[in-house]
């Protein structure tokens, strides 16, 4: 496009130049004077449409490293585009009105034959995708989506983990003696971020081995009841009790899953009783 304008402009000027010079004898000057006026019209119609219809900008072709692929931010204006690669792309696409797209060829990418697009709708960079810039040809932009996708869920599971096991412990301070909390990923869930906990509390209290049991399972029983209220993200709770004057390992263990707002008994096992 910019190369036929420049021709055509050309082309006009020496139009221009013929008539001036056929102005010049009175034979001549007629068809001159005919020449000289049309050029000069066709030339401002050109001037006139590159400014205000087609905006061609002459400019060097520019290439775009991955620096100023960075610097490229949705919302921008093609002449803040072309600020900040320094030329025109090597070619431009127009697909329907207010939307076009510049294909840039790269320059000291991770592939030799790098090129980035850039899409641009009502006059704004709405998008830009490279191949061979930042990112190996053999990476699809699907690929990389999904492995954003999968490294923003990681992130989300490990922020419920956190929080989970911070709420656990603050529960735990302020009503039991010592613990030890473990939080896993259900794997088994068909819900997604939904977490196992995994509690190991010590009873210290000298009582008969019943009154040990039962004491071990009230304190589930409350601490299941705080957890289900608390914190929904927890599908699973599986309590452990240590009593060290009856036995080194766990003396009692209580699983609870949920239900709705609540966390139900699942199993129950002891070595107290």
């Amino acid at each position: 496009m910019g190369i036929f304008i420049s021709i055509f402009a050309g082309l006009m000027i020496i139009g221009i130049c013929v008539g001036l010079i056929l102005l010049i004898f009175s034979k001549s000057r007629k068809i001159g004077k005919g020449v000289f006026i049309t050029c000069l019209l066709i030339l401002l119609s050109i001037s006139f449409l590159n400014s205000f219809v087609w905006k061609y900008e002459s400019s060097e072709i520019a290439s775009i490293t991955p620096e100023k692929y960075n610097q490229l931010k949705k919302g921008m204006t093609p002449k803040e585009v072309k600020k900040i690669v320094g030329g025109s792309a090597r070619s431009e696409e127009i697909k329907e009105d207010n939307y076009f797209i510049w294909e840039y060829e790269g320059e000291k990418g991770i592939e030799n034959d790098a090129s980035a697009d850039l899409i641009f709708e009502d006059d704004r960079l709405s998008s830009k995708f490279e191949s061979g810039l930042l990112t190996k040809h053999n990476e699809t932009d699907s690929e990389q989506v999904y492995e954003s996708e999968v490294a923003g869920e990681e992130d989300e599971l490990e922020s419920l983990k956190s929080d989970a096991e911070y709420e656990i412990e603050s529960i735990v301070e302020d009503n039991y003696t010592t613990a030890s909390i473990e939080i896993n990923e259900d794997m088994g869930s068909s819900e997604p971020n939904k977490l196992i906990a995994l509690v190991h509390l010590s009873f210290d209290a000298k009582n008969s081995a019943q009154t040990s049991y039962n004491m071990t399972e009230m304190f589930s029983e409350d601490l299941a009841a705080k957890i289900g209220s608390d914190n929904d993200s927890i599908s699973q709770l599986s309590v452990f009790w240590k009593v060290p004057y009856k036995s080194d390992k766990s003396a009692a263990k209580f699983s609870y899953e949920r239900s709705g707002d609540n966390m139900i008994i699942k199993s129950k096992s002891t070595i107290l009783k």
